[in-house]
């Protein structure tokens, strides 16, 4: 099946952000926006309903079914949210479309967030998939850069 497969990495703490994230915030965060991403994603994301939430028995992970619906076509979508607490959320639509959202330390202790997309496009053509490229390229960093700035402000307001 046709895919785009797209990822953006961008500091969390930059010099000069205020306040500086700790990762159990970070942490807070990402489960929030599984419930609520529409507070993250704005511009994507119009609306999140919880169907589910439950423990799976096997790693003990919280899996989380949710509905969604997108901004653009007004699509709605459910998906399987599953958390690998402290560091990533993997996102699965039932086309197997795929995101994850990664958290990250590189070996000077400093936390990046990087969000993987495995946008599958039925029936494209390659020139379908370059016109797709191009967009979730700019949409994968609207939503990482977008979504640290969200974590900054829950911070600052004592949310997370």
């Amino acid at each position: 099946m046709p895919a785009n497969n797209v990822a953006f990495t961008a500091p969390i703490n930059p010099t000069g952000a205020s306040p500086k994230l700790r990762q159990d915030q970070i942490w807070a965060g990402l489960r929030l926006k599984i419930r609520s991403a529409e507070t993250f994603v704005p511009n994507a994301i119009q609306s999140t309903t919880v169907i589910s939430e439950s423990i799976d028995p096997t790693t003990g992970n919280e899996v989380t079914l949710r509905d969604v619906i997108f901004v653009e076509g007004q699509r709605k979508v459910q998906e399987t949210v599953t958390a690998f607490a402290p560091s990533r959320a993997v996102f699965v639509q039932p086309d197997g479309s795929t995101i994850a959202n990664v958290v990250s330390e590189n070996a000077d202790g400093e936390l990046f967030m990087t969000y993987t997309f495995e946008w599958r496009h039925p029936g494209a053509s390659k020139e379908e998939l370059a016109a797709f490229l191009e967009k979730e390229k700019r949409m994968s960093k609207m939503a990482v850069e977008g979504t640290i700035t969200v974590l900054r402000d829950l911070a600052k307001n004592g949310k997370i």
